[in-house]
């Protein structure tokens, strides 16, 4: 296995392993040695040590520091463009050759809650089986939150309401939810509701600044209706205020399969209107990118897929 790049100059030998490559590349991503240090878990100093290794060898400055943030020179650009592809052909080749037990690590995940609720158990199930050396760290948020945290670096992947505007934020599509009005068998008998019939009662739903939450206010207000609004950033709790008949939920029907009590109490109401679907997407920084998030992304979109699949063979049942 290859671990190291070796460079021999006339006056002397110099190498560069793939580490030091790695540092540079996340020094030059989050334009931050105190950032850099703190994601490989390591000094400052180290890390300024290999930068000063590479600069040393090539006879040239690849970074510009200042107090606070650090820049790309011209040089500094062209080397990371083939640090990138370096690091990128090493990481294929041990996907390719290597023992999937020995795929080690921490990644940091960020999940939206219908996912929690819906096919994250399979996830973590199939994660286990073809890493098991691997540790999954989550984060339940809400999407706009989930965004920021990718951005800070604060998260390595995460699972959220799609799509994502950030250059700096690679995405592919993972599955989507359609969202309905939901309500108790118990407090509503009628086959077919109105949308002036629904607003009677207080709607329960997502947080504020959520797609679906956004999305309802401006349904009613297209109609020229008002309602009383409960936000949670729980579902769970949406859930029990639904059950309770303290409301109508406006909810993913899919996030009520798993759960008995709400599977045989609740049911989507006929209103005639439709909301937007929840899009979500499976989003990581574009940055030096370990074998360990790419895998549970991988994983992730087959799990999202075999769970739609059967969500269509149990409507079209």
């Amino acid at each position: 296995m290859i671990t190291c790049l070796y460079y021999r100059q006339p006056h002397h030998d110099t190498m560069i392993d793939f580490k030091t490559l790695e540092t540079f590349m996340w020094v030059a991503t989050l334009r931050s040695f105190r950032r850099a240090a703190e994601k490989l878990h390591t000094t400052q100093p180290a890390v300024s040590a290999r930068i000063a290794q590479i600069e040393r060898f090539f006879g040239i400055r690849l970074l510009e520091r200042d107090r606070r943030t650090v820049g790309l020179t011209p040089k500094g650009q062209e080397f990371l463009t083939y640090a990138e592809q370096l690091i990128r052909m090493h990481r294929e080749m041990i996907d390719a050759i290597g023992d999937p037990s020995a795929v080690r690590g921490l990644v940091r995940l960020g999940v939206s809650e219908s996912i929690v609720h819906t096919w994250l158990p399979t996830l973590f199930k199939r994660v286990n089986e073809a890493y098991p050396n691997l540790e999954l760290e989550i984060e339940v948020d809400i999407s706009p939150k989930l965004h920021d945290s990718l951005v800070s670096r604060d998260l390595d992947l995460a699972f959220l309401v799609g799509p994502i505007g950030s250059p700096h934020i690679h995405s592919q599509p993972l599955c989507s939810f359609p969202v309905a009005f939901v309500g108790n068998d118990n407090m509503l008998s009628r086959k077919r509701m109105t949308l002036e019939q629904i607003v009677q009662h207080p709607i329960i739903t997502f947080a504020r600044n959520t797609q679906p939450h956004i999305a309802l206010r401006e349904l009613l207000s297209r109609h020229g209706l008002r309602a009383t609004i409960h936000a949670s950033a729980s579902l769970e709790a949406v859930v029990r205020m639904t059950l309770d008949g303290i409301g109508i939920a406006v909810i993913p029907p899919a996030i009520i399969e798993r759960k008995a009590e709400a599977n045989k109490n609740l049911r989507r109401l006929n209103v005639g209107v439709e909301l937007p679907d929840l899009n979500y997407v499976a989003s990581w920084p574009i940055i030096p990118q370990n074998v360990a998030t790419q895998k549970v992304a991988e994983i992730a979109m087959q799990v999202a897929a075999d769970a739609s699949e059967e969500r269509s063979k149990a409507t079209k049942s």
